[in-house]
């Protein structure tokens, strides 16, 4: 059920932004993290929400990019491909900032999101855990 209501989404995502020159869905597959437990840090495995991003282009400036979960009203991240003199555009794209960020390679259609609070400054609350997740894109063609 929550495919379809996701793939019903989608599809209404790419009726809005079918002018848009590019489009990706990113899908978590993995994620992990640190957590203070009992005195320490600890590595753990964290369960798989299987988070669903939409990557966009923008309308009037093909390497500015917009970062939404599905199902969510506000962008995660605003980002911007490099261009390189030479005229080619870089096939890893960052976004973010310091403490939470999102690294994207459209040549292997995968990405990495981090977020490394909590740990740094040593937050031992047990309410904000470092994490790291990562999965797959796919293009998606308007």
């Amino acid at each position: 059920m929550a495919r379809a209501v996701a793939l019903g989404l989608l599809c209404l995502l790419v009726s809005v932004t079918a002018s848009k020159s590019e489009t990706l869905l990113c899908v978590q597959e993995a994620v992990g993290g640190l957590k203070f437990i009992d005195g320490q840090w600890q590595g753990v495995m964290f369960k798989n929400s299987g988070y669903q991003y939409v990557v966009t282009s923008g309308l009037n400036d093909p390497l500015s990019y917009e970062v939404k979960e599905i199902g969510k009203d506000s962008s995660l991240f605003q980002c911007t491909r490099f261009k390189f003199q030479n005229g080619t555009i870089s096939v890893q794209m960052y976004c973010g900032g310091l403490g939470y960020g999102m690294v994207i390679n459209f040549a292997k259609l995968r990405y990495v999101e981090v977020y490394s609070l909590g740990y740094i400054d040593d937050d031992r609350s047990g309410q904000n855990t470092p994490s790291i997740g990562g999965g797959k894109c796919s293009t998606i063609k308007p």
